[in-house]
């Protein structure tokens, strides 16, 4: 009888002791609760971090075709992106040789003179004299921001990629909105087209330049290779701003700000948060930001510059960023 009576005891205390209280479960849940409200909290302090950061990086971008455009009140074209590279490069040389760091090789730092001069001199210089014939700042943006497509037309020799119908359809529409915009106030003297021509060869600048650096870059110190490209750019420009300009430049207090927002903000600050998106997000996803570019630089320059945005200007931004969108989503 005293053992039967131990076993249901024990039974007993074995019921209650799995059963537990139940305050316990509920105490244990509270602790769960505040995890995932925590978890989602900082899930979405990240996602308003990295939406602020595209944003800025796309007004960033934006904003360099419009210091561009109020630098050249003040100082010619090549003298202009002269300065820009050699106060940008400078700047990073100073960064890379505080923090101590590693730089390229002879090989790649030839390798990545070579990627700056085509992505930075001829792009920007090109740019920037293309602007000065008269070619609104709205349309340069346009035009360049078909370099991917020009890009992906490049690599099928250098890098043996291929090129899909709906890349080739992308190019079309991106040429016809380019067309479209041009025709708007298209002025048929030679400065003006001349200016178009220059927005032509940046083009052609920033698309071989890409492809050299995919090419023979790789690996690339952003401080560093970044450093190298600009100086190198600056090295290739002041021959012209120096003989076919002599260096035409008037420091004013108006001319500061838009030569230090060019060298800084857009040189610098521009491409750090570039490289900041691309390491969270990766190269298709940050790609497309590229395609607001023109859109944001045509209500920019009409804010700040009065330049006017007409029926087909606007079409042609709209078709031109259809297209290029249509043959990135292709590719990817």
């Amino acid at each position: 009888m005293q053992s039967k009576a131990n076993v249901q005891i024990t039974k007993a205390g074995s019921t209650s002791s799995t059963g537990g209280d139940p305050g316990d479960g509920e105490a244990e849940a509270q602790p769960q609760a505040q995890t995932r409200t925590q978890a989602q909290t900082r899930a979405h302090r990240h996602r308003a971090r990295d939406l602020l950061a595209c944003a800025l990086l796309v007004i960033v971008w934006s904003s360099g075709f419009i210091s561009g455009k109020l630098g050249l009140r003040h100082s010619a074209p090549y003298t202009f992106a002269t300065l820009r590279f050699a106060i940008a490069g400078s700047v990073l040389l100073a960064i890379a040789l505080v923090r101590r760091e590693a730089w390229p090789g002879r090989r790649l730092s030839g390798h990545l003179a070579v990627a700056g001069v085509l992505v930075q001199a001829v792009q920007f210089s090109s740019i920037y004299m293309g602007m000065e014939l008269g070619v609104p700042s709205g349309l340069a943006a346009l035009i360049i921001a078909l370099y991917p497509l020009t890009a992906s037309l490049l690599a099928v020799p250098v890098l043996r990629e291929r090129v899909t119908r709906g890349q080739c359809l992308g190019l079309v529409l991106g040429l016809g909105g380019v067309a479209l915009a041009v025709s708007e106030n298209l002025h048929l003297d030679g400065g003006y087209l001349a200016g178009l021509g220059f927005l032509v060869l940046a083009l052609l600048g920033i698309s071989a330049g890409t492809v050299y650096q995919k090419r023979f870059c790789r690996g690339m110190e952003p401080v560093t290779g970044n450093a190298v490209q600009l100086l190198a750019a600056a090295v290739a420009t002041v021959l012209p701003a120096l003989f076919a300009e002599g260096f035409d430049v008037v420091f004013t207090a108006d001319y500061w700000p838009a030569l230090l927002w060019a060298s800084v903000v857009n040189s610098i600050v521009g491409v750090g948060l570039l490289y900041t998106l691309l390491q969270r997000h990766g190269t298709s996803q940050v790609s497309s930001l590229f395609y607001l570019v023109p859109m944001v630089t045509a209500a920019l320059a009409a804010l700040l510059l009065d330049q006017g945005l007409g029926p087909l200007m606007l079409g042609g931004l709209a078709m031109a960023t259809a297209g290029t969108l249509l043959a990135h989503r292709i590719r990817n």
